[in-house]
């Protein structure tokens, strides 16, 4: 089941393809464009928790350098 991520607050991340979802067992799983990145309790699911997932997933696997938004040069990350 897909949950709507201003329910969440993914913010920018969801329009980088992050998406959240449960499971069977109500865990909260974070994917970015379908790939599982993470597993959360739902107690420890807060918005923090799971922007710093986003953050340091983007960071290591597709060398963000952190901008959410289009430079001036017209490059993204």
């Amino acid at each position: 089941m897909n949950i709507p991520a201003p329910t969440l607050n993914l913010g920018q991340f969801a329009c980088r393809g992050f998406t959240l979802e449960r499971d069977n067992n109500h865990i909260l799983l974070l994917l970015h464009d379908g790939e599982l990145i993470t597993r959360f309790w739902p107690t420890q699911a807060s918005y923090q928790s799971i922007h710093n997932e986003c953050s340091r997933h983007l960071a290591l696997k597709h060398g963000w350098d952190g901008c959410l938004w289009s430079r001036k040069d017209g490059r993204t990350n």
